[in-house]
């Protein structure tokens, strides 16, 4: 926010510039001009008249404390506050100077009077010399029109030329090594540095038990039919044994006390179950298998079953296996790899490159390496949580592309040119990757050697001719590609030259 006065004190040697300047750094309404006690200010009434107008542009208001009685004489014509001190023009009002002060007169009959001397004047000039104050104003008028139109065609006109100069196409493959030791590159040998980084990975990794073990087995159940063969009733008691007719016969026993009613083919069920040596599949038999009856019924009753006998198993459970640790630490290994080539890759900005085949384990520690469970141990499945130190080589293109470029050099001879935004580059195969980060690979770089062309040359020789007679030129006095002549293309499009200035022509050179 601007303060209400600036007092700007000024020097012997200040002049209606510096002052002008000095005012811009002025940020307040009111500006009070302090005269020094030597020296000729603003001597000028038009001097005094350009700083008030600095100030008024700047929205400033302007007194002044001077004694210089001329510059008091023009402040009064200017209407601009003088006062004795700086105190006094604090305490007193300011007038609002004006700007407006070589103007014509206001009063009616003044003008008049101006405008009779005028005609007076011109009328006092005798006829030749009149004609001749015409005839000069009219040559004057066509010159300057003259003037302007040679001017237009000079300096207005603008043309733009476009050339391909004949190229060829050049194609280099080099083998280029990085080497972590090296701090700078080494264009003669194709040797460059390279930077190797380590970093700590983590993977946790789970497979299924491949290990198996028994867990038991479970006995085969079913039913029987009993028959009695005499005239009274008979007790099956629990725990009756019954078989198979097998050369190794599968036994079973009665789990239930039954009685077995007198009367021919009289026939009761009793549940039966394998006897623990017959566990597993060997107690499920086929309907029919048991026929034979053990102990003192045997002759008494017959039996069979009618269904088979269901329910013997072999029971099994997974157990860890040292494969299945070998295993988990292949695929945490990998795992680990994996992750810290995508953290890599995160981090590399656009001119880097992770070499492919770089990053390794550097350390496994046994505390790193952490199973869920132990060789021998009964689980479903097992996991591995691994952490290792990791190593990569990491290479800058840029570089590798410096090298790649220089071995283009035998290619380039007198008064021949290579664009270096025309050229491509294609990283190749790694040849090898040494323990200590040293990796050897190829770069391949490809495209063309053009002609030179001396622009200031194509500007010298096309100046001021026909648009015809400049493409004449350059197709005879440059060696061009022929499929792609010289284009010109003039501004304004009718205008049938090329420009007299050469720093209107444009040239423009365009590889194939």
């Amino acid at each position: 926010m601007p303060s209400d006065l600036h007092i700007l004190h000024l020097e012997p040697d200040d002049d209606s510039v510096t002052i002008r300047d000095r005012l811009t750094f002025v940020r307040a309404r009111r500006v009070l001009l302090v005269w020094p006690a030597s020296g000729t200010i603003l001597p000028r009434k038009l001097d005094l008249l350009l700083v008030l107008r600095q100030a008024t542009r700047l929205g400033m208001r302007l007194a002044l404390v001077t004694t210089d009685s001329a510059v008091i004489e023009h402040a009064r014509d200017l209407h601009i506050s003088v006062f004795a001190s700086a105190e006094a023009a604090q305490r007193a009002t300011w007038h609002r100077p004006r700007e407006r002060v070589f103007v014509p007169p206001h009063d009616d009959f003044a003008r008049a009077e101006l405008a009779d001397a005028i005609l007076q004047q011109r009328a006092s000039l005798p006829p030749a010399q009149a004609q001749r104050n015409r005839l000069v104003r009219w040559i004057a008028f066509l010159g300057s029109v003259l003037a302007l139109v040679a001017g237009f065609f000079v300096a207005a006109p603008s043309a733009t030329v476009t050339l391909t100069p004949a190229s060829r196409q050049v194609f280099e493959t080099v083998q280029i090594v990085a080497d972590p030791a090296l701090t700078d590159i080494d264009i003669e040998s194709r040797r460059m540095p390279a930077t190797v980084v380590t970093l700590q990975a983590t993977s946790r990794v789970t497979v299924a038990s491949s290990g198996r073990e028994s867990a038991g087995a479970s006995q085969a159940q079913g039913l029987v039919t009993f028959t009695n063969l005499t005239d009274g009733p008979l007790l099956i008691p629990y725990g009756t044994i019954i078989a198979t007719s097998d050369t190794y016969p599968v036994r079973f026993e009665t789990l239930a006390e039954a009685t077995l009613p007198s009367g021919d083919q009289a026939s009761v069920q009793v549940p039966i179950r394998a006897l623990p040596e017959h566990s597993g599949t060997a107690g499920n038999v086929s309907p029919g298998a048991i026929n034979r009856v053990e102990g003192d019924l045997a002759g008494q009753v017959t039996v069979t079953n009618p269904n088979a006998t269901f329910g013997g198993a072999i029971q099994e459970r997974s157990i860890v296996t040292a494969d299945d640790h070998q295993r988990l630490l292949v695929l945490g290994r990998q795992q680990v790899l994996q992750r810290a080539r995508d953290t890599l890759l995160y981090q590399l900005n656009g001119d880097q490159f992770l070499v492919p085949g770089s990053i390794t384990i550097r350390a496994e520690r046994p505390e790193w390496t952490v199973f869920s469970a132990y060789a021998g141990d009964a689980a479903e499945s097992v996991s591995l949580d691994l952490r290792a130190d990791m190593q990569a080589v990491i290479v800058d293109e840029r570089q590798a592309r410096q090298v790649a470029y220089a071995s283009l050099a035998p290619y380039v001879q007198p008064g021949l040119e290579i664009a270096p935004e025309a050229l491509s580059f294609a990283r190749g195969d790694i040849l090898s990757i040494a323990p200590d980060g040293r990796v050897t690979f190829l770069m391949t770089v490809s495209g063309s050697v053009a002609v030179a062309i001396d622009q200031e040359y194509v500007r010298a020789r096309t100046r001021g001719v026909s648009v015809s007679e400049a493409r004449r030129r350059l197709e005879s006095e440059l060696l061009l590609d022929p499929n792609h002549p010289p284009r010109i293309a003039t501004w304004p499009g009718w205008y049938p030259r090329m420009p007299v200035l050469p720093v209107r022509i444009a040239v423009e050179v365009r590889l194939p």
